[in-house]
């Protein structure tokens, strides 16, 4: 007697879409970093250095501007009178809004970047649990979906076998794929420990799988 098993494709597929979102997501975590990186390296060494740099710059320039001003004020005409400080006055004031504007920009900078710091660190601790997702239960679902297809494709094949040499079978299955390089892959490689451990747990999961095949030949009655 044979079990109509006929889903065995469809858990094939639902394993490569799981690879496929794995690896969707672990891109778009590597984006979210990157970015992170790139805010940081720019408000670091790009404007804070920038307004700390320009802030002395300016400062000097004021001095400069002050000093015009004040020799074109002690200076007289042949008439007694002094000459206009006009232009003087406004170089003056020009300055002054540079190194204000300075100061403003350096002192923004640095509010940004701790504020920055903050929501980064609430940022990681919210991706914390899809960090997991991707580097542990992502890999483990998609491992035992692989175990799950070959034990399955090995039972279609040869229903009447024992379950305990069915398993048997698709461990040397398996083993062989992986010397093969066929079915390795960085998140099989990964759980290679903990392969014979997961075959075993799956064990259950076969027989429920086999005798509701059974049943449904049978229609709805035992084997």
């Amino acid at each position: 007697m044979s079990a109509n098993v006929t889903d065995v494709a469809a858990l094939e597929e639902f394993r490569r879409a799981l690879i496929r979102f794995r690896e969707e997501l672990g891109v778009a975590i590597a984006e979210a970093d990157s970015e992170i990186k790139s805010t940081f390296i720019w408000l670091e060494r790009d404007r804070m250095l920038h307004w700390r740099r320009a802030v002395p710059r300016f400062e000097e320039e004021l001095t400069s501007a002050k000093t015009a001003l004040f020799r074109k004020e002690m200076q007289t005409m042949g008439t007694g009178q002094r000459p206009s400080t006009i232009d003087e006055k406004k170089a003056v004031e020009r300055v002054k809004r540079k190194v204000e504007h300075a100061r403003e920009r350096l002192e923004y900078t640095r509010r940004w970047l701790a504020t920055l710091e903050r929501d980064v660190s609430l940022f990681k601790s919210a991706m914390s649990p899809m960090s997991s997702l991707v580097d542990r239960d992502l890999p483990d679902a998609i491992q035992r979906l692989r175990n799950m297809v070959l034990a399955l494709e090995a039972y279609l094949a040869a229903p009447n076998v024992s379950l305990g040499e069915q398993l048997e079978r698709t461990r040397a299955k398996f083993a062989s794929m992986r010397r093969a390089g066929e079915a390795r892959t960085a998140e099989e490689q990964a759980q290679a420990d903990r392969e014979q451990a997961e075959l075993e747990q799956d064990e259950r999961a076969i027989a429920a799988a086999r005798d509701a095949a059974i049943r449904t030949l049978n229609g709805g009655g035992g084997a």
